[in-house]
């Protein structure tokens, strides 16, 4: 369930106040807010989770090895992302390693490394070595939402950023440490299942090992 960043406030505020021994004011909501940023901050980094992710397919330019749109809304980071195909492969382009090889020695107009071009040009993230490799890119990333306001939807589980804040807030009031233990176990409990619960899904490591719809048999001669 995705709630409003005010909403989940609104409900850490009420949970902090269940604990004894703590005085939650006013003036905390903008506290308690930051610390759900920080919280879905911190998550979101963890995972590729499926209300952040897409795929999208790219024209590579053919000269510098950039992709010919414009990634500025879409994948905001180089770690954003996830996995690089060729078209029509199913191998993932490996990333460079810079200290083990030249890229400008890799020839050929097929695309067989990436790396970062964010120092160059954030609003194309990566590039393709070699540089006049030519086709189209299959890309899977995760594209992070902008700091939140208030009236702001936050796609994440609600229950994971209230326990976070609020077990955030009792470890800075430190007027109840049992409390602030409670909440971080709860907090953990949670993250813990909410990953599971991703990990759980069924996910077929290769298409090509799926099991036969049927069977054909010949003959030895």
């Amino acid at each position: 369930m995705a709630s409003t960043l005010d909403q989940l406030v609104a409900r850490t505020a009420e949970r902090i106040s269940m604990a004894s021994g703590t005085g939650v004011q006013v003036y905390a909501e903008d506290r308690i807010a930051e610390m759900i940023q920080h919280k879905f901050d911190v998550l979101f980094d963890t995972r590729f989770w499926p209300d952040h992710t897409a795929w999208g397919e790219f024209t590579l330019d053919g000269t510098l090895g950039v992709v010919t749109t414009d990634l500025t809304s879409l994948v905001k980071r180089f770690e954003d992302i996830g996995v690089i195909y060729p078209d029509k492969s199913d191998v993932p382009i490996g990333r460079v390693t810079a200290f083990s090889m030249n890229p400008d020695n890799i020839g050929g107009t097929s695309p067989r490394h990436y790396e970062s071009y964010m120092a160059t040009d954030t609003s194309k993230v990566f590039r393709i070595w070699p540089r006049a490799s030519t086709g189209n890119l299959h890309v899977f990333y995760r594209t992070k939402p902008d700091p939140f306001i208030g009236s702001d939807t936050i796609r994440f589980d609600d229950q994971a950023l209230v326990l976070g804040a609020a077990w955030d807030y009792l470890e800075d009031d430190g007027t109840n440490p049992n409390a602030s233990i409670k909440m971080e176990r709860m907090y953990e409990d949670r993250v813990h299942q909410i990953s599971l619960n991703l990990d759980d899904d069924v996910i077929m490591l290769d298409h090509r090992a799926g099991r036969p719809a049927s069977f054909e048999f010949t003959a030895l001669s």
